[in-house]
């Protein structure tokens, strides 16, 4: 199945959930916690942001977010996202919460984990509904709009791997899919960040549907989301 990311159409707000697996050696340092904001423009236009806390300890990990963005494929739509994340220390998730608000229709998408296994129950427009997924060992969450989840694909990505490609199952809930991302170096690049030119490392990352590029500081530190085919473009405030 394909994977479907990062899409700003009306269509994937309210959507469903499944699970995916992911497989990666940890290659850069993983802080306890980070705070922080992304700024979310769309054709060169800034349309929202994501304001995102993590908490990480050797045993666990958490993540939450506030996601506020016009929709620019619905003129004069407003979304709202707000997530809450628990996982281990490699990422496995052990809960997680998604709560939306579309023009004041709200809905919601809640996974409970077990060993492999996810229990999703969705709420949205008057109606629920539950389903059950087999899951393999390992997997991890990557949902849509929800920006702050590539640092986790970032911090898993083993950057002294010989592999020239490094692939990633992953679970993107309100797509209701999951499916392979192959996370590649793309090459060095400079951008300014905190008003200096400086390096960073541009990985590139592909599923069937989409290609993104995700830019990496010296520190590890996701900077930039950006999908040059969809004018769109994720940037740490």
């Amino acid at each position: 199945m394909s994977v479907r990311i990062l899409q700003l159409l009306a269509g994937c707000m309210l959507a469903g959930a499944v699970a995916g697996m992911l497989q990666a050696k940890a290659g850069t340092k993983k802080p306890s916690a980070e705070d922080g904001e992304f700024v979310i423009f769309y054709s060169a236009k800034e349309i929202g942001s994501e304001k995102f806390a993590i908490q990480a300890t050797a045993e666990s990990a958490a993540s939450s977010s506030v996601l506020e963005f016009r929709n620019p494929a619905e003129p004069g739509q407003k979304v709202r996202m707000e997530t809450k994340l628990e996982m281990d220390a490699n990422y496995l998730p052990r809960s997680y919460v998604l709560k939306s608000d579309v023009n004041g229709v709200k809905g919601s998408i809640t996974g409970n984990f077990a060993p492999n296994q996810v229990m999703l129950d969705f709420e949205g427009n008057g109606t629920s509904r539950r389903s059950g997924l087999l899951l393999p060992n390992r997997y991890t969450v990557l949902d849509s709009n929800i920006y702050h989840h590539f640092i986790f694909l970032v911090r898993l990505f083993d950057f002294d791997s010989k592999e020239k490609t490094q692939r990633f199952e992953v679970l993107v809930p309100q797509e209701n899919d999951s499916g392979i991302l192959k996370v590649s170096e793309l090459r060095r690049a400079e951008m300014e960040l905190r008003g200096k030119k400086r390096e960073v490392r541009v990985l590139q990352a592909a599923s069937d549907a989409l290609q993104l590029q995700l830019w990496v500081d010296r520190d590890g530190v996701l900077q930039k989301i950006s999908v040059p085919s969809k004018g769109l473009e994720v940037v740490r405030r």
